[in-house]
C-alpha cells in the first residue's frame, strides 16, 4: 500500500487522508524520525509503538481526546497536537527528550502534569 511505501523515509506525511486511526499493520523503519498526521480525524493514538525512532509527532487538527499513546516515543522531542479535544495531559513523564510541546486549541481541564517535564 501507499502507507506501507512510505513509511521507509524519514518523513512520513499523512495529512489530510480522512484516517480516523492509524493503520494496525502500519509501521516505521528505524529511518523514520518525523510522522505528520495532520488534519484527519484521528481520536486516538493507537500503534505508536512501531515508530519507536520517531522525534516528531504531529497530529494537528483532528479529533483526540487522549494522548496516551506519545509514551511510548522515547526519543520524541517535537510533540505537535494543537486543535483537538484533548482534556488532559498524560504520558509525558517518560518523554525525556521532548523539548517543544504544543497543545493549543485544546480542551485542557488538568494542567498539573506539566510540571513533571
Amino acid at each position: 500500500s501507499a502507507v506501507a511505501r512510505t513509511a521507509k523515509l524519514p518523513v512520513v506525511d499523512l495529512s489530510a487522508r480522512s484516517m480516523q486511526k492509524l493503520d494496525p499493520s502500519f509501521t516505521c523503519s528505524e529511518d523514520t524520525h518525523t510522522l505528520i498526521l495532520d488534519r484527519n480525524n484521528i481520536m486516538k493514538l493507537d500503534h505508536l509503538e512501531r515508530c519507536p525512532s520517531l522525534q516528531q509527532l504531529s497530529v494537528a487538527n483532528n479529533r483526540l481526546v487522549r494522548m496516551m499513546g506519545v509514551s511510548q516515543l522515547r526519543e520524541l522531542r517535537v510533540l505537535n497536537l494543537p486543535n483537538n479535544s484533548i482534556g488532559y495531559i498524560e504520558g509525558l513523564r517518560d518523554l525525556s527528550h521532548l523539548t517543544w510541546l504544543n497543545l493549543s486549541g485544546n480542551n485542557i481541564k488538568v494542567w498539573k502534569y506539566l510540571t513533571m517535564l
